[in-house]
Formats: structure tokens, C-alpha cells, sequence
């Protein structure tokens, strides 16, 4: 896998210092030429794995327009247990991942609210 658009990992860690360690260890893990997943559940066992903690995936079709990068399903990733979230989009036949944004726990909820 590949991380598209690491600037804005770096700024949001800068924003947000409190989830620093936990994007990092985001960062680390999928920022990883030789990781290829095979299914979700893949993806959710490597990430729980390395973090204890949860991801989960919003369907394209279950998107507004504004907020759909093409086929890709949003990925979910939970940051520091329950109190941040990671949003992006992941391209598995390619294994690129394009991150979104860093979100509290209630902007996440926002953000849903908007987008889908």
C-alpha cells in the first residue's frame, strides 16, 4: 500500500497533537509497499493487529456525489481508541490509499451526517 497526500497526515498530527502516536502507527502500517489486502477483513485484522483497535468501511453507493472518489469505499479507522477517526478512501487493486482527514469523535459524527 501506498499513502497519497503524507503532507496532510503530517498536519493533521501537527493539529491535532493528542493523536499524534496514533496516526503515526496509521502511517506506518499502511504506508507499506509490500501490504496488499485480500478482503476488509483483512484490512480490519491487520490494523486491529497492530492497534487493538476498530476500522470500518462505507460502501461508495452509501455516499453523496461531492464526496465519492470514484468506485472507492471510505475507510473508517478508529485513532486512539474511540476518540479520533481517520478517514480515506483505498484503491485495493492498486494498494493506494488516499487519506482524507483526521476527525474527532464528534466531527466524525458531522461529517456522516453530511456525506451520507
Amino acid at each position: 500500500m501506498r499513502v497519497i497526500s503524507k503532507p496532510n497526515v503530517i498536519k493533521s498530527m501537527a493539529k491535532h497533537p493528542q493523536w499524534r502516536i496514533g496516526v503515526q502507527l496509521w502511517l506506518d502500517v499502511f504506508d507499506d509497499g509490500t501490504l496488499m489486502f485480500e478482503s476488509f477483513q483483512k484490512l480490519r485484522d491487520v490494523w486491529r493487529n497492530h492497534s487493538g483497535w476498530n476500522v470500518d468501511r462505507i460502501p461508495a453507493s452509501k455516499l453523496v456525489e461531492q464526496h465519492k472518489k470514484g468506485p472507492l469505499d471510505v475507510y473508517v479507522f478508529d485513532i486512539n481508541k474511540n476518540e479520533a477517526r481517520i478517514i480515506s478512501w483505498i484503491n485495493t487493486t492498486n494498494g493506494t490509499v488516499f487519506y482524507c482527514d483526521l476527525f474527532s469523535h464528534a466531527e466524525y459524527d458531522k461529517w456522516c451526517k453530511i456525506n451520507k
